[in-house]
């Protein structure tokens, strides 16, 4: 029996994964509140059109003709989602929420559907406008392994983490720690260095930095000798904040790189360690896991 997946939102997202599922020949549906508006209704049918998507008057409507519901929405309405297509889900059926919300959001939209239908929490995790359905997605929650499962022949890239709602999300997000930083750091870099022209081999010298070894090793180096280092580099950083403001430019990622080493010189992970850098960097979680208690 073929199975038939339904869009809740049909955005750029949306339209991008039912696009490939269709082309794999999964029936696909959708709903979405300004299929009506004029302004917006134009383009939902357009995409609807070239995705061969059907498009339901009605989220009822979309729920009870669906084995698989995708929330794709935003953050700021998972909840209210939730809320509002409960009544209609029935046992068997999943809910697969894909907004880009927070950990503790998800688990609140766990709770409002598990009793009514298998909940999954799923982070996509690449740009889904290149990818289409193949985008890589974490999926964690009651409903994870099932999901996997039913969209296995359609050729979709989805990894499980056992685990509870909320664990697919928190990777996400706590990679966005990362992702969205790296870049404003970046931003911060090459606007200092063009004072001096020097952007360019400021990069280069990343770039070595960065490939001498593979990343795991690179990156073990950098967090295990980083948190025994720390007092000494706090006080490189104020140089680089001085030099900064004195070239009237902004010094937001500087600071924030000082405060988080005088966090770590706080945790006094050099006395931890007595000073030696520890090979595996998992061993400054002997010092961070109390935090967590």
């Amino acid at each position: 029996m073929q199975t038939k997946i339904g869009f809740i939102g049909f955005g750029e997202a949306a339209f991008y994964i039912a696009k490939g599922l269709s082309g794999q020949g999964m029936a696909v549906g959708a709903y979405d509140r300004y299929s009506m508006v004029a302004q917006q209704s134009e383009l939902i049918q357009k995409r609807a059109r070239e995705a061969r998507v059907n498009i339901y008057p009605g989220m009822k409507e979309l729920i009870e003709a669906s084995d698989i519901i995708i929330s794709a929405v935003s953050a700021s309405l998972v909840v209210c989602l939730a809320q509002a297509s409960a009544s209609y889900l029935k046992a068997g059926q999943f809910y697969v929420d894909i907004n880009a919300a927070g950990t503790d959001t998800k688990v609140i939209a766990d709770k409002i559907i598990s009793p009514h239908a298998l909940f999954v929490d799923a982070a996509v995790m690449g740009p889904v406008p290149t990818s289409g359905h193949k985008v890589p997605i974490l999926v964690s929650g009651g409903g994870a392994a099932g999901f996997i499962e039913k969209m296995r022949p359609y050729g979709m890239n989805i990894a499980m983490l056992d685990g509870p709602a909320g664990k697919a999300s928190a990777s996400k997000m706590f990679r966005s720690i990362f992702m969205k930083g790296f870049v404003t750091l970046l931003i911060e870099t090459v606007v200092a260095g063009r004072a001096y022209n020097i952007e360019d081999d400021i990069l280069a010298s990343i770039n070595t930095t960065l490939t001498e070894s593979p990343l795991p090793n690179v990156i073990n180096s950098l967090l295990a000798r980083g948190v025994i280092h720390s007092e000494r580099r706090e006080h490189e950083m104020d140089e680089v904040i001085a030099a900064l403001r004195n070239l009237n430019l902004d010094s937001t990622m500087s600071e924030a790189t000082k405060t988080k080493l005088r966090w770590c010189t706080n945790l006094r992970f050099k006395e931890y360690f007595q000073g030696v850098p520890p090979k595996d960097f998992h061993e400054i979680f002997k010092v961070t896991d109390k935090l967590l208690k």
